[in-house]
């Protein structure tokens, strides 16, 4: 075999060895998720489905009584997961896009973490994994 020929070859191994990683994380997240923030949430549904890095959340909570639906779009990348937000039912005065950033534990069971809003707030965001 020629060095261009073997070189090819080794590229071809790499990108491909590359690419099913990427697609075929060891962790899937996907299921049902609870937030476990504080007792002002009640209520709280977290959806998220896995496609490979690709993560799609949809978030149904209540806040003092107050309900909120929002969705995300984003990706895992070993342990830590991060999606944009937007708000499709807001709580009044809360914004309506942001970011979450969390950071999944080593028994699988929950995503700690922070949002970051449009308005520039951040604060401490928890889901635990339901059965």
């Amino acid at each position: 075999m020629s060095k261009n020929a073997l070189a090819a070859l080794t590229l071809f191994m790499a990108i491909i060895s590359c690419t099913s990683q990427t697609n075929n994380p060891a962790i899937n997240i996907s299921g049902l998720w609870t937030d476990i923030n504080s007792g002002n949430f009640k209520n709280c549904y977290v959806i998220i489905a896995q496609d490979g890095n690709k993560i799609i959340m949809n978030h149904y909570l209540e806040f003092k009584g107050t309900k909120m639906v929002e969705y995300g779009i984003g990706e895992i990348k070993d342990t830590s997961v991060t999606y944009d937000v937007v708000v499709t039912k807001a709580i009044p005065g809360w914004a309506n896009r942001g970011k979450h950033f969390l950071t999944l534990n080593k028994r699988g069971d929950t995503l700690r973490g922070n949002y970051e809003d449009e308005q520039g707030k951040s604060g401490p965001i928890v889901f635990a994994k339901l059965k």
